[in-house]
């Protein structure tokens, strides 16, 4: 009779150490810092809850809650909120909440939001909302909402958005940044920013200043639009590829008499931007103007060219004392025909004859209607 509770104990103890052996459920497990928790981190064990200070688990299939942080040695699938951070070596299914930051080594699959960073290392589907910056090393899919900065080293594919700069090895759907778009290889879709860079794009950019660095298969929409290829579709004040020439215009009038001017010129058309002082000559010398044009031209025999363009102009008077003749602010509407002459090959010289609209800010009233009539010489 003695030999029957030895022998129990004896299968009791051994079947214990063949559980532990295997993954064992730990249904709640309240964690001071690891070990001071009713179930310590163990390398084969399934959490379902845990709560506290700071846990440390190996798999998390349920709801965490902490604190300050959660380290994760296998994976989560579920939902984890902690008051600093949470670090996961494996993969993470759910949902991510912390006070400072979120690193995944693995794959990331659900949301992540933290008030600082979000960083995934393989690659990331679903949602990264971060107070400045999110970032994945591999591929990511989904969006994309931060203050400063999204980055993804590889491609991305949905929305990037943030009131700083977008970088992505590629690209597809749309980049919005207040500041910059980089996309390093191809971009296929919508780049909105102040500044936009792809290497080729397939889309559209959209801002005041659009680089491409090979060919655009699109649209280019901006102040200043740039790429290699000769035959994409720009639209600004200033468009240039490898067969723009760029040019000084140094020139005098009857109405402005000093004139310095850059024009951007392709074979048949060009845009000219620049600035003007002393705008009613000697009468007003506190007196300027910036303006810019957009013209078309032919060549014509061997070293003319014939063109005509049409620009605007605002003129500001900067002498008080001479308010009463001369407004503060104008704007002038201006026609022109020139003839250029080019003797050499970073030489010409060229004579315009126009007409001048100008009238009064608001109201809408004219000031003055002139003829124009300038001079000057153009290099390079």
């Amino acid at each position: 009779m003695t030999k029957r509770p030895v022998l129990l104990t004896l299968f009791f103890l051994s079947f214990c150490i063949l559980c532990a052996k295997n993954k064992e459920n730990h249904p709640i497990n309240i964690s001071i810092w690891n070990p001071v928790a009713i179930s310590p981190y163990d390398s084969l064990s399934i959490s379902n809850v845990t709560l506290g200070f700071c846990s440390k688990t190996h798999s998390l299939n349920g709801f965490g809650l902490n604190l300050f942080g959660h380290f994760n040695e296998g994976g989560i699938n579920g939902i984890s909120i902690n008051g600093v951070g949470e670090f996961v070596k494996g993969d993470m299914d759910g949902i991510e909440l912390s006070g400072f930051c979120n690193v995944v080594s693995g794959r990331m699959r659900g949301i992540q939001i933290a008030t600082v960073q979000n960083t995934d290392v393989v690659c990331a589907k679903g949602v990264m909302i971060a107070g400045l910056t999110n970032f994945s090393i591999g591929n990511a899919y989904g969006i994309q909402l931060s203050a400063l900065t999204n980055i993804v080293g590889s491609h991305f594919g949905g929305m990037q958005a943030t009131l700083g700069i977008n970088m992505a090895s590629s690209s597809s759907f749309i980049q919005l940044a207040g500041l910059v778009n980089i996309t390093a290889r191809s971009a296929r879709g919508v780049q909105i920013a102040l500044g936009n860079y792809a290497d080729t794009i397939h889309g559209m950019q959209l801002g005041l200043i659009n680089l491409c660095g090979e060919r655009v298969h699109g649209l280019q929409i901006g102040i200043v639009n740039h790429s290699i290829d000769t035959s994409a579709v720009k639209i600004g004040l200033i468009n240039i590829n490898p067969r723009t020439r760029i040019q000084v215009l140094a020139f005098g009038g009857n109405i402005t008499r000093s004139n310095l001017a850059v024009r951007f010129k392709s074979r048949y058309t060009y845009t000219i931007l620049g600035a003007a002082s002393h705008y009613w000559g000697a009468k007003n010398k506190f007196s300027g103007s910036v303006f810019y044009r957009i013209g078309v031209g032919l060549p014509l025999l061997r070293y003319f060219f014939v063109s005509t363009d049409a620009g605007v102009a605002h003129i500001r008077n900067f002498d008080d004392n001479s308010e009463t003749v001369y407004p503060k602010r104008l704007y002038s509407l201006q026609l022109r025909m020139n003839l250029e002459c080019h003797p050499f090959s970073r030489l010409g010289f060229f004579a315009s004859g126009g007409y001048a609209h100008t009238r009064y800010y608001g109201s809408g009233g004219v000031f003055e209607k002139k003829n124009i009539l300038e001079m000057g010489i153009i290099l390079f």
